[in-house]
């Protein structure tokens, strides 16, 4: 069974089972996937291999492990380049990742064209640092990997969370219900399951960096 993160004398730790620190860490690859995409697509490169792909692809190895629970992921992503910008990305969970820094198209297209691709980056450098982090047993975290590994389970809750339709306090409720029914019959379930344990452990662990004193007794394992 899990344990949450905890503050330590040596920053946090927390006990994962293996395949907890498995699944985080395909969903962080998933994540990097779209991200890669979209960045291919914008440079007009391995044009055969969009964030349309991706976004097809992605969980498709929850499809192969589950195979007949469930339809899949339908969402589509497609992109244009604006005249003079760059228009933002139809999928709805690249464009929860990379949001628009204005409402006004035009004056978005140009925030996006200078600074999308540095946040792209940040976005993948944290999920890399994450997928490091998760080979650890127990998942021992500094000071400075700490707010890294917790936004890359950011982002990947955000995925999830548009898969899965979550868009107000009502719908989180749902999708925690559906993941406190047991073991999984859909693929849906599974990803209500993921999102769920996602949101603990990253509530787990921003609690623990918010403690004043860190667990001396804990220092010392």
């Amino acid at each position: 069974m899990a344990r949450a993160f905890r503050a330590t004398t040596r920053g946090y730790k927390a006990e994962l089972e293996p395949h907890e620190r498995r699944l985080l860490s395909q969903l962080c690859a998933d994540v990097i996937t779209m991200l890669q995409a979209r960045a291919k697509e914008l440079s007009g490169e391995d044009a055969e291999h969009t964030a349309d792909d991706a976004a097809q692809d992605e969980f498709a190895h929850f499809r192969r492990e589950l195979a007949g629970l469930g339809d899949g992921l339908e969402d589509q992503t497609g992109e244009e380049t604006a005249a003079g910008g760059v228009a933002p990305p139809t999928d709805p969970a690249l464009a929860r990742l990379l949001p628009s820094a204005s409402a006004e198209p035009e004056q978005a297209a140009q925030f996006r064209r200078l600074a999308e691709g540095s946040l792209r980056e940040s976005k993948i450098a944290d999920l890399r640092a994450a997928r490091m982090a998760l080979e650890s047993d127990p998942v021992t975290l500094s000071e400075d990997q700490a707010p890294v590994f917790g936004r890359a389970l950011n982002d990947v809750r955000l995925t999830l969370a548009t898969r899965l339709g979550i868009e107000d306090e009502a719908d989180a409720e749902e999708v925690h219900r559906r993941a406190g029914r047991g073991k999984a019959a859909t693929t849906d379930d599974l990803m209500a399951e993921l999102y769920a344990f996602s949101t603990w452990l990253q509530e787990t662990l921003f609690s623990a960096m918010l403690d004043v004193m860190p667990d001396e007794a804990e220092g010392q394992d």
